[in-house]
């Protein structure tokens, strides 16, 4: 039905710096995995529920599924796993049915903060961010020879937390605007005004707009399928007409025949043995009639379903339409509202001396990034990070070269 028909999603989750498309997937990355095929003779999309479900990827780097077995999705794109999934089902069952599967991100591998900060650890990934905002998830500098001030801490705390619900305001009114494109049967989604000059808006149109562009194609081609059917069943409906018209002629000469002959035996000019058989004749032709009729009526009951289904297929997806776009306008206030209280906590914060004061002559921290298959390196505050890195914050003890004691002001 649609070529692996959710594959298409898969591309669509926005990561950090990386184009979705770009992403491949590592341990402890969680995806959920669904398998199905389009049943042509019912007209509806059969989903495996034996298959469905959230698998992690395992240290070794592959997935266990049940009848695919170990997939390697290490290194591996969510659609080209979803492939190799595909392939592997249909090796194994050696089924007529085209299976289709998806394989979409819902849950990154963590991010480690170490260091000199106050609550060292792991900490789930999100889309879009920064070093300065994984920071912040750990609490920011820990208390030592090298300290925050209160004020500033308190800056640090509400830019980080007003970037994340910038980013998440962001990608609502992106679905927002495809949903209002869905519900308006547009042919495009259109660019919010909100989104023209943001850093990701491009991204998040994006996959919002491929988004748009899989449900139109999964709509259309089961609307195609159903029109094939209706069209397939009127054109049994009306074969079966002409012969239900054509035995009823065969009955009615059958029976008229049978008149004759039962004339002719009362009156001694033929024999009973004829009129038996004509008998025999009128009631196979009755049977047959009433077989024609039962089917052509199966068939019209069959149509009529089909119709039904086309009505409820359209009606579903406006109604999932319509509440999904309420419960995006409903998260979108909530947002703004939440922007304006982080936005005003920075203002005050940042009315005192803020930055950070080194003692006794301590340098300042210095942000190391280390990343799988790569060397240590040193990192900016504003600087993506991606699934799987390690961040830590070191701090020069004393006697060791530092840099000039210095006051740095949030951005």
């Amino acid at each position: 039905m649609h070529k692996i028909f959710f594959a298409a999603l898969v591309a669509l989750v926005s990561t950090a710096g990386v184009h979705a498309a770009e992403y491949v997937l590592g341990p402890q990355d969680r995806v959920m995995v669904r398998v199905g095929h389009w049943d042509a003779v019912e007209g509806v999309y059969v989903g495996w529920t034996d298959m469905n479900g959230e698998y992690m990827v395992a240290p070794d780097g592959t997935l266990a599924l049940p009848l695919a077995g170990q997939i390697m999705a290490a290194g591996e794109s969510p659609g080209e796993v979803a492939t190799e999934i595909a392939t592997a089902l249909r090796s194994r069952l050696v089924s007529r049915e085209e299976v289709q599967v998806a394989v979409e991100i819902v849950q990154f591998r963590p991010i480690y903060v170490l260091g000199a900060v106050r609550t060292p650890g792991t900490y789930p990934f999100s889309p879009g961010l920064t070093v300065l905002q994984a920071i912040g998830l750990a609490g920011g500098m820990a208390q030592g020879r090298v300290e925050f001030q209160r004020n500033a801490r308190t800056a640090l705390a509400s830019l980080g937390n007003f970037e994340v619900l910038n980013l998440a305001l962001l990608r609502r009114l992106a679905t927002q605007s495809r949903l209002l494109a869905e519900k308006d049967g547009l042919e495009r989604v259109p660019t919010p005004t909100e989104l023209e000059d943001a850093t990701l808006g491009t991204e998040l149109m994006a996959r919002e707009r491929e988004i748009f562009a899989a449900r139109a194609a999964a709509l259309a081609s089961a609307l195609s399928q159903l029109d094939g059917l209706e069209r397939l069943l009127d054109q049994q409906i009306d074969q079966m007409s002409s012969q239900v018209a054509l035995r009823e002629r065969q009955l009615d000469l059958a029976n008229e025949e049978m008149e004759n002959i039962t004339d002719l035996v009362a009156r001694g000019l033929s024999v009973a043995a004829r009129r038996i058989e004509l008998e025999s004749r009128v009631a196979d032709q009755e049977v047959r009639l009433l077989e024609l009729a039962t089917a052509r009526l199966n068939a019209e009951q069959r149509l009529n379903e089909v119709r039904r289904e086309r009505l409820d297929l359209v009606n579903t997806r406006t109604r999932d339409v319509a509440e999904q776009l309420l419960i995006v306008r409903g998260e979108i206030e909530d947002t703004r509202i939440r922007l304006r209280t982080e936005a005003a906590l920075y203002a005050e914060a940042t009315q005192y001396e803020d930055g950070y004061t080194q003692m006794d002559g301590i340098g300042a921290p210095e942000i190391m990034l280390i990343r799988a298959g790569a060397d240590p390196e040193p990192v900016g505050r504003s600087d993506l990070i991606q699934p799987g890195d390690v961040l830590e914050l070191v701090v020069p003890l004393p006697g060791q070269t530092a840099a000039a004691p210095t006051l740095l002001s949030p951005p």
